[in-house]
């Protein structure tokens, strides 16, 4: 170049201004990649966690409606890594199940809880009909548990600041505990809700031919 020439503008750039514009640009790449990333992460997040809460709160209805109305409910078991529950209605008898799906693993448990009915005298359930999915029992905790219409299960006052039930209450109608956590992606929501078996009381009878449908430990 010509002392005292201008340099034209085809000329190029310095090494030194590429590694810097690369520089920018790649500080500048990762800031808006991270943003998405966020963005992303985030609504799948609020997409899992209604797909849980969709599930669970159609799982709540469903059994809502029946279970209102059983007027015997047995006490839950467990056979082996499957938890069964029995009530009776007036069209029949009920078995809900909650069992591993294939491939569940107790790092990555996958449980589905089902419906089977039958009518007496049967006793085999038909073909159980999928209620919820993508469930998994909650460590150390019973999936059902049932209450009864008992004067003695609470005996005594609910510990606590502000006590719940007192001395004197007796339960009149039987009550069923379900609790366990529906997972979708990496959202896990658990799931705890107490369901009255209205037509249930304390003058019911323990028996039902309906408890012949659960197998044998």
């Amino acid at each position: 170049m010509t002392a005292g020439r201008r340099p034209r503008d085809d000329e190029g750039f310095t090494l030194m201004e590429v590694v810097v514009t690369l520089t920018i640009f790649s500080v500048v790449m990762a800031v808006v990649t991270g943003a998405f990333l966020q963005i992303y992460q985030a609504t799948n997040k609020i997409d899992n966690s209604a797909a849980v809460r969709s599930q669970l709160g159609n799982s709540f209805q469903r059994l809502d409606k029946e279970l209102r109305y059983a007027f015997w409910v047995n006490e839950p078991g467990q056979v082996n890594d499957k938890w069964y529950l029995e009530y009776a209605l007036t069209a029949g008898c009920r078995q809900l199940v909650l069992e591993p799906l294939p491939g569940s693993t107790a790092q990555r448990p996958n449980y589905r809880l089902t419906l089977a009915s039958w009518t007496l005298p049967g006793t085999t359930p038909g073909t159980p009909t999928t209620i919820a999915s993508n469930l998994s029992p909650i460590p150390s905790t019973a999936p059902f548990t049932v209450y009864a219409a008992d004067p003695d299960v609470r005996a005594s006052a609910s510990p606590g600041p502000v006590p719940g039930m007192g001395a004197g209450f007796e339960p009149e109608h039987t009550q069923i505990r379900m609790r366990f956590n529906g997972t979708v992606g990496t959202t896990t929501l658990p799931m705890d809700v107490m369901f009255t078996a209205q037509n249930n009381n304390r003058a019911t009878p323990l028996l039902n031919d309906c408890s012949q449908g659960r197998p044998n430990p």
